[in-house]
């Protein structure tokens, strides 16, 4: 045995262990490599077992405390999160290289050789794709992996939008029901004074009984609203993951003051830039073309580098090298000769390609008609509150107070007088439908693009 081939082996072993041991590209390299910055906000969520996941939460607390828990500690968010850590974990995985082969053979009858009989034989074998093929799944990999981490941005603002959502239809159910009962206070007194009147024989037992008749349609309708309350519950609790604390009062709530959104042109403009739709997409087309890259790569052959150590038994004495083991090195070529799988690949990875650049064009169109939705209604609904607030409402008001005291005088009808009580109600109602309506384009909004993108001040800064 000769000590040239104790110092091949070892540098031979080397090699393919330091092979195994190459680290892989890490998913925030590839990022940086290749431009993507997906706006993730932070993503140390808690886990489930926490209990400050799944405290229940009252309306009294602060709106964006219960805003910042929902979209924090959200099932929905949390699912995005662990399939990003997921899709992160399969970079490493798919950058290293093939594990080797260690292979033993014992001869079960030796076969003689000239330096004598061949023992036994160990080899190893290691598989080395060729150069690019890793980094090309590594990249693909990475790309995907940034999918998942957009997913995450994207279920924040689902749940923020649906949170928002919910949120201003229940303070409008509350003052729907406010209005609503009012109305029916109103009308108990409109039925007082009719009775009154009916009592002195100056109206007849006709409007008494349409009074009633118009206050019981309006306790059915507050009875409507009231039956509204635990859906409207129930999708706050779904958005923030956690139930209601008890018994809840919404009487002292309120809308929150409307914020003063950037122009048209520049939330276009951040739209098409920021929205985690559209980032995600990018990221997808970059893992499309990473995939043709592996294609393209598929007709590179691989290698395979071993090494086999033969240990020779005693032979003849009389033989200058008798008994000296003996060592092999192989290399390997693989032989592509599949090519019509190689170009189905090719053809398959250019379909994705062009399926996700189709993609990316539909969704922009979808999310420019959301938003040019969102901002018109916004646009409506303040004119509609201006409207109802400032003109429309305080001249019902008048209408019916002019009314009562002329039917009380006998110079109104009293379907005049229930007509004013009407529109009265139904203007009321529009008012606070209207600034509802308007919280529900900002909430909108928010599914849309992040809240610190929406607003003017920050557009100035």
């Amino acid at each position: 045995m000769h000590f040239p081939k104790f110092v091949s082996t070892a540098l031979l072993s080397s090699l393919l262990i330091g092979c195994q041991s190459t680290p892989a590209a890490s998913a925030d390299d590839y990022a940086e490599r290749s431009q993507i910055t997906p706006r993730v906000a932070e993503t140390e969520i808690d886990e489930p077992g926490n209990p400050s996941v799944n405290a229940p939460w009252s309306p009294q607390e602060s709106t964006d405390d219960l805003l910042l828990r929902a979209i924090t500690a959200s099932p929905k968010v949390r699912l995005a999160y662990q399939k990003w850590q997921a899709a992160l974990e399969s970079v490493p995985q798919v950058t290293a290289l093939p594990d080797p082969w260690l292979s033993l053979t014992g001869y079960v009858q030796s076969v003689e050789t000239r330096t004598g009989p061949m023992d036994a034989n160990i080899g190893f074998t290691q598989k080395i794709p060729w150069p690019g093929k890793l980094d090309a799944a590594g990249d693909q990999a990475s790309a995907l992996a940034e999918v998942a981490r957009n997913q995450i941005e994207i279920s924040r603002l689902g749940v923020r939008r649906a949170f928002m959502r919910s949120w201003a239809e229940r303070i409008y159910l509350q003052k729907a029901e406010g209005i609503t009962a009012s109305q029916v206070s109103l009308l108990r007194h409109i039925e007082d004074v009719s009775l009154s009147l009916y009592e002195s024989s100056q109206v007849s037992q006709a409007d008494v009984l349409r009074t009633q008749v118009e206050r019981l349609e309006m306790s059915d309708r507050l009875d409507t609203l009231l039956e509204r309350e635990q859906p409207l519950l129930a999708a706050l609790e779904a958005a923030i993951g956690a139930p209601v604390d008890g018994p809840t009062d919404w009487s002292e709530l309120d809308f929150n003051p409307l914020p003063e959104l950037a122009s048209e042109e520049a939330l276009t403009s951040r739209l098409l830039t920021e929205s985690p739709d559209l980032q995600q997409l990018r990221a997808q087309l970059l893992a499309a073309q990473e995939s043709q890259r592996m294609a393209d790569l598929e007709q590179r052959p691989d290698l395979s580098v071993g090494a086999a150590w033969t240990w020779i038994g005693n032979g003849n004495p009389t033989q200058l090298d008798s008994g000296d083991d003996a060592l092999a090195l192989t290399l390997a070529f693989e032989l592509p000769l599949g090519q019509g799988r190689i170009q189905g690949g090719r053809r398959q990875a250019l379909a994705l390609q062009r399926s996700v650049i189709a993609q990316m064009e539909s969704r922009q169109w979808e999310l420019l008609a959301s938003l040019q939705q969102a901002l018109s209604s916004h646009e409506d609904a303040l004119r509609r509150v201006q409207l109802f607030e400032e003109k429309l409402l305080p001249l019902a008001e008048q209408t019916y107070q002019t009314t009562l005291v002329a039917y009380q005088s006998g110079q109104a009808a009293f379907q005049d007088m229930l007509d004013a009580a009407r529109v009265m109600l139904d203007f009321r109602l529009s008012a606070a439908r209207a600034t509802a309506d308007a919280a529900l384009a900002i909430a909108d909004l928010n599914g849309l693009l992040s809240a610190d993108l929406l607003l003017q001040e920050n557009l100035e800064r």
